[in-house]
């Protein structure tokens, strides 16, 4: 891995412990209010993020900026002495950060940096990250490198739910929910991060039951018989992602690789309120 460096950004999820641990460099997004900027995971709180939706004040988020990417390569470049970075980012249909990272690569013509759209968000993200990073770790060539993130990306899945669909409504980031506003109050609705987009799946009576369909969805693929990555994610309430996890881990037709059970940022927080729920899976790559 001392040529290799993986990039991602804050959106990905992953505990910082395991970050810290395969060195991943974590590009920040920025979530704003009231005129003000900060830094995703560095200066602001979900807590504080959730404060102030609930109070009414409008928050908005944004990307990091060429500039910050080109701080952070020049880093890896020069002091870290990087040949190869990976930087592998939130969906492009989701967020400018694919573009900046893509237009920041220009300033490094005599390395090279492959920037990957993975197409999702969350843990889902941050599982990519992870398998590249410890592929690269025991020191796999770039080719198997790339064959694995293609493969994390194509067969990762990530199931959501929300308590309160006011914010997705407000951030646009769930358009598809207009057209069922009147089930979507009354109703849980179940979405999936399909191709970088937020598609609506199902809908469930009530969390509890919203929960229990994360679980179902999951579940389909157990008669594959594989062994499995899973990530669960939440906002405020960590007790629903607590029985889900408990759902998966005591289904005996269900193999788990590994289970990863992670807060939401505060950038995804600032669209989604504090209710939400999800879970990621992904089949381990035996083949590869």
């Amino acid at each position: 891995m001392q040529n290799i460096a993986i990039v991602t950004d804050t959106t990905s999820d992953i505990p910082a412990e395991l970050a810290a641990s395969y060195n991943i460099e974590v590009v920040p997004l920025y979530v704003g209010y009231e005129d003000r900027q900060f830094l995703d995971g560095k200066e602001i709180t979900n807590q504080q993020v959730f404060d102030k939706l609930k109070s009414g004040v409008r928050v908005n988020t944004s990307g990091p900026s060429i500039g910050d990417f080109i701080n952070i390569y020049r880093k890896l470049i020069e002091i870290g002495k990087k040949s190869l970075i990976y930087s592998i980012h939130l969906s492009s249909r989701l967020s400018s950060t694919f573009n900046a990272a893509f237009q920041a690569t220009k300033f490094f013509p005599g390395t090279e940096i492959k920037v990957v759209d993975s197409r999702t968000a969350a843990i889902s993200l941050g599982y990519i990250v992870l398998e590249a990073a410890r592929a690269a770790a025991r020191n796999e060539s770039p080719e198997k490198i790339d064959m694995l993130i293609d493969f994390m990306i194509k067969h990762n899945r990530l199931f959501a739910t929300f308590e309160n669909f006011e914010y997705l409504f407000i951030g646009g980031r769930a358009p598809v929910l207009k057209k069922f506003l009147s089930k979507s109050i009354i109703l849980k609705p179940i979405l999936i991060l399909d191709n970088g987009k937020v598609k609506l799946k199902k809908f469930a009576k009530n969390k509890k039951n919203s929960i229990i369909e994360l679980y179902k969805q999951v579940k389909k693929d157990a008669s594959q018989a594989c062994r499995k990555k899973f990530g669960i994610f939440y906002g405020q309430d960590k007790k629903p992602a607590l029985e889900l996890e408990s759902m998966i881990m005591n289904d005996s037709r269900i193999i788990v690789d590994e289970m990863i059970l992670t807060e939401i940022t505060t950038i995804i927080s600032a669209h989604t309120g504090p209710g939400i729920w999800g879970v990621n899976s992904c089949p381990v790559p035996e083949e590869l």
